[in-house]
């Protein structure tokens, strides 16, 4: 659809006037060009004042779809690919280098006040080699993590947490000669072997991927007990690092309510092996979070059963205990990420193309449903 068409039909299905749909073009036109066209999961040819149009469409005339409107306006927060990009770069020197230099003043006995002292020991050189950096998810951006971080090697970053044997040798075997080469001397003994694990993520909204306890099976699920069972193994991801291994995971986007999930779960986590810490980049704080009181209007179109399929509603968000009506586990947020909007964002806004309702930011799912031909 052309853009002048779509932006006609639009201002047909507000009913706008002529001064306002003059006004409301430039912003429109603004939020298209400045973020909201880039998002990767649009249908070929297809961009946002389309999808706006559309998507208003199949609302009420009047009081419904200036609510949607409105929503779109003052509610919606949409993460780019720079602002992602920028958090990834954000990671190292505000929450790994802090800590890389804090244990190497300890080490060294620099003070922690002389920063350019303390980087230049080998004992903060060698602990920054010793650092492993795994990818939690494909949007952990390994990759732009490694470029915006010269000094880290490609050897101790990898794009993801299932390592297999023969990569970690390799990994073990490059820190073994990078060290030799810092140092002068072969590295013995737990000096030769990760002491940090970074893992890396992008987004979590409920924390219940991430980390859970199934009290039916009585057993810890999710991506951190992986990992953290990978590590407790004498093979593997668990033969490249020490006992006593310091694992850090950092989530570039988080909500208040996974951050709180995931540290109370971790808390309970067994892991004899090491550590584990938690931090996050970017703070999606409560007040994000749609209100039934705030944002009344909005949850009464949300409520209405013509702008929900019950196919949304299948086993995989069951574990997150409620409809995704609102958000799995009832997220209730109005997000979208550059490269697909999170099933914890509200069903109206993420409904995906093989449902009956049209998502303004169609969500593409991991577990896809199958179509029969």
């Amino acid at each position: 659809m052309k853009k002048e068409l779509a932006e006609a039909l639009l201002a047909k299905i507000m009913s706008w006037t002529d001064q306002e749909k003059a006004s409301e073009r430039a912003r429109l036109e603004t939020f298209a060009s400045y973020k909201y066209d880039e998002y990767q999961q649009f249908a070929p040819g297809r961009r946002f004042i389309e999808s706006l149009a559309l998507w208003l469409s199949q609302f009420d005339a009047g009081h419904q779809r200036r609510t949607a409107y409105d929503f779109v306006c003052s509610r919606l927060i949409f993460f780019s690919a720079s602002e992602i990009n920028h958090l990834v770069e954000l990671t190292f020197p505000t929450i790994i280098r802090p800590k890389l230099i804090a244990t190497a003043c300890k080490r060294s006995g620099v003070s922690l006040e002389r920063i350019k002292a303390a980087v230049a020991t080998k004992e903060y050189q060698t602990l920054h080699r010793r650092t492993l950096y795994l990818g939690m998810s494909d949007g952990a951006h390994t990759d732009w993590f490694r470029r915006a971080n010269p000094a880290v090697s490609n050897e101790q970053v990898f794009h993801a947490y299932d390592v297999s044997d023969v990569k970690s040798s390799d990994m073990v075997d490059e820190l073994h000669k990078d060290l030799l080469e810092m140092t002068g001397t072969l590295p013995a003994g737990d000096a030769a072997f990760f002491e940090n694990v970074v893992l890396l993520d992008d987004f979590t909204a409920s924390g219940t991927s991430a980390i859970r306890f199934d009290d039916e099976k009585k057993k810890w699920k999710g991506k951190i007990p992986k990992i953290i069972e990978d590590l407790e193994k004498p093979e593997g991801l668990g033969a490249c690092v020490v006992p006593g291994v310091n694992v850090i995971i950092i989530a570039y986007i988080a909500s208040t309510q996974a951050i709180k999930h995931i540290r109370d779960n971790l808390a309970q986590l067994p892991f004899s092996k090491g550590t584990v810490e938690f931090h996050v980049v970017c703070e999606l704080r409560c007040d994000v979070s749609l209100d039934k009181s705030r944002d009344a209007d909005f949850f009464k179109l949300m409520a209405d059963d013509r702008y929900f399929d019950k196919e949304a509603d299948d086993k995989h968000g069951a574990v997150g205990g409620t409809t995704k009506r609102y958000g799995y586990a009832d997220g209730r947020l109005p997000v979208v990420l550059n490269h697909n909007t999170p099933n914890n964002s509200v069903y109206i806004l993420w409904a995906e193309d093989v449902h009956s309702v049209h998502g303004l930011f169609p969500r593409v799912s991991r577990h896809r449903k199958l179509q029969q031909s």
